[in-house]
């Protein structure tokens, strides 16, 4: 009994190195657009607003406020 190996077609073996470099680049952007963001004025006022929010609520609950 003989068994042959059959290969699949060669030119869809993994990524291209256009592939890796447009991934690359997709990354790199992201990245830079969280660290636009986070750095930004209006994250902190996010911050800032959301940790006011926590707190007074806590207050609340604990019947501080």
């Amino acid at each position: 009994m003989s068994m042959k190996l059959v290969a699949g077609p060669q030119g869809e073996r993994g990524m291209t190195t256009a592939e890796y470099a447009l991934g690359t680049i997709a990354v790199i952007a992201l990245v830079a657009a969280v660290i636009a963001y986070v750095s930004g004025e209006t994250f902190d006022g996010e911050i800032a607003r959301v940790a006011g929010q926590i707190i007074n609520w806590i207050l609340t609950f604990v019947g501080k406020a």
